[in-house]
Formats: C-alpha cells, sequence, structure tokens
C-alpha cells in the first residue's frame, strides 16, 4: 500500500468572468486562499481563455479546464489545451476529449428541475459514462453540485429562505447518481467521484437592490475535494499540475461539506494478509479475510457501502472484517445531513 501522507484541499467546476461568473481568476484565488484552499479547478463555459492565469496564484494553484455546456448533457474536461466543439453528440465530444489527452466529469447528472434561477441540464443518456474505449482511462461523475442541488430545491415561497439560509437547500447527491456510479465501478468501469460547487457568483436583482448568489468565499467553504498524494505538493507549477490532476482521475480523493464541519483527518485502509490498501487502490483477498478500519475524525455518522449497500455504521470510526470481493466506499452525516464521501476502494478476489 503506497502512503498518501499528503492531503490538499481544493474545489472544482468555477466559472469566471471568461464565461458567465463574475470574478477574475486572481480574484477567485484570493478567495480560495482566504477560505483555505491549495488549488482550484477553473471551468468556463467552452473558452479556455483563463489558460495564461494557470499556475501558482498566491499559494493557490489554479488548473483551468472548461465546461462543454450544450443545451444539456454538461462535461468538465480536464488536461487538454484545445477546446471541443459543444454540438457534437456527448458520446462524439467525449471520445474527442480522450482523443486529445484529455479526461472529463459528467456535470450534475440528475437535474430534473427547471425553474427561474436556472434550466435543466440533466445528463440525458446514462448509457454514454465515458470514451469508447475506455482502456482503464480516468473518467468522473460529479456526484454533489452545490448550485445544481441548491437551485432543483429552490422555489418562489422559499428562495429567500434558502438564500439567507443556504444549507436548507442542500440534500446531497441524489440516490439515482450515487446508485449509477456504484454501478459502474461495480462492472469494472472505475468512475471517481467528486463534490463541485459550480460558483458564478451571480448578481441578482432583488426588491432591495442586488445580491451575490453566492460569493466565491463564501462556496469555496462548502463542497471540497481533498487530494490525496504521496509527497508534498510541488512548488513547481506544472509539476503540481499533475500532482493534483492525478489524485483526481485516479480516484485518490474525497469530498466534504464543510459548512457541516471541518475536514478530518481521515482514515480508510482495507488490510490483507499480504497487503494494504486506501482510497483509490485495489487489494486482492487471495482467500483470506481483510479487515476495513475508518475513521473521520468527529462524531458523524459514519457508514461502510459495499456494493451499493450499507454493509455497517457506527459513529466516527468502524472496523469491519471482510471476505468479499466488491467495491468499498464511506460516507458519512451530520444530523441525518450527508457530509463525507470517499471515492472507493476496489477488493478483488
Amino acid at each position: 500500500m503506497k502512503h498518501f501522507a499528503f492531503c490538499y484541499p481544493g474545489a472544482i467546476h468555477i466559472h469566471s468572468r471568461y464565461s458567465d461568473g463574475s470574478g477574475s481568476i486572481p480574484a477567485i484565488a484570493a478567495a480560495a486562499r482566504e477560505a483555505g484552499l491549495r488549488w482550484i479547478v477553473v471551468t468556463d463555459h467552452d473558452t479556455l481563455a483563463g489558460k495564461p492565469f494557470e499556475g501558482w496564484i498566491d499559494d493557490v494553484l489554479v488548473i483551468v479546464g472548461y465546461e462543454i455546456t450544450p443545451a444539456r448533457n454538461h462535461f468538465l474536461a480536464l488536461n487538454i489545451d484545445t477546446v471541443v466543439d459543444n454540438e457534437l453528440a456527448p458520446q462524439e465530444y467525449i471520445d474527442e476529449v480522450y482523443a486529445r489527452g484529455g479526461f472529463g466529469i459528467i456535470a450534475h447528472p440528475d437535474e430534473r428541475v427547471a425553474n427561474r434561477f436556472k434550466a435543466n441540464y440533466r445528463w440525458e443518456d446514462w448509457t454514454i459514462d465515458g470514451p469508447t474505449r475506455r482502456d482503464g482511462r480516468a473518467m468522473g461523475i460529479e456526484l454533489w453540485n452545490v448550485m445544481s442541488d441548491w437551485g432543483e430545491h429552490m422555489t418562489e415561497r422559499n428562495k429567500y429562505l434558502n438564500f439567507f439560509f443556504a444549507r436548507l437547500g442542500l440534500n446531497g447527491p441524489s440516490p439515482a447518481t450515487l446508485a449509477w456510479w456504484d454501478r459502474l465501478n461495480m462492472a469494472g468501469k472505475h468512475t471517481f467521484g467528486i463534490g463541485g460547487i459550480d460558483v458564478h457568483a451571480f448578481k441578482q436583482p432583488v426588491p432591495w437592490g442586488e445580491v451575490e448568489v453566492f460569493s466565491y468565499r463564501w462556496m469555496f467553504g462548502t463542497l471540497t475535494n481533498y487530494a490525496l498524494l504521496d509527497r508534498p505538493l510541488s512548488s513547481d507549477a506544472l509539476s503540481a499540475r499533475a500532482q493534483i490532476l492525478a489524485a483526481i482521475g485516479g480516484g485518490r480523493s474525497y469530498f466534504i461539506n464543510r459548512l457541516d464541519g471541518a475536514a478530518p483527518a481521515l482514515r480508510f485502509t482495507i488490510n490483507g494478509s499480504l497487503a494494504g490498501a486506501t482510497i483509490g487502490d485495489t487489494l486482492r483477498l487471495n482467500g483470506t479475510p481483510a479487515t476495513v478500519v475508518a475513521d473521520v475524525g468527529s462524531d458523524a455518522l459514519l457508514r461502510l457501502v459495499c456494493n451499493g449497500h450499507v454493509l455497517c455504521s457506527a459513529p466516527r470510526a468502524l472496523r469491519q472484517t471482510i471476505t468479499e470481493a466488491g467495491v468499498y466506499r464511506l460516507e458519512a452525516y451530520w444530523g441525518g445531513k450527508p457530509w463525507l464521501f470517499t471515492n472507493p476502494i476496489f477488493v478483488a478476489r
């Protein structure tokens, strides 16, 4: 088992002035630093205009990808230097992203509602789940999107209440999205999950003037992805970018809603008789039992999920002997509200 001793918080799915966000990239990086983040992934709509700002800004690593945005079926394209035509069919533009050396993440797949705040950008065909030739290449799903979640639950009656008490409008990943993710991983299509914020810092008119929905600084305190590295983040921007993208694409990450608590010193390992594994790894049982050890560092309700079903649960920490192959991941909840989700550990016979 490789030891991933270094854990770096960051945010994915960010819009700047280069599309429909309200902030400049340097200002966004400053807000990220104030929120305690070390890296951010900017994903403006159908443009890489922010590329000149990629690198270290004020001790925050800025990575620039983009969001492919047809009427529906949005896709975050990473590790790519050219823009793909958004008029292609979803399978075609995914394949083109991968042909150009990139990889990507299906954005807010389970949207169902259109209202005055947002349209419905649902991922329409869930049989399209990656490049035609998978060949072990990285592919992801945005399991939880803050602005999508908030917008899905906004009504004319609750919009002001949910604006001032935004946590009321957040419900977490949809059961359908989590089930799809589990099915893909069970089928051997290793698919990483992330939490996206989809921040724009929109300026919206209200009866008393104008409000910002929601600021970059506030959004950076919500869903936070923790990239797990085996060495410190490099001071060289290109090397650091490669480290973060490898951690994301390799499923070596977990995410937390920091509105409900700070990041824990998370522990999640599965230890066999001959070897051990941690988030993103594969462990072979070799005919002997293994032991799951997990601790989220706080008194949240912790659940061990195997192949989409809760195997056991406990407050804060758990220890469980397993004898079956499967896809094992952790979830944690505060007061019944979703808080933490890890990428899986894969256990083979």
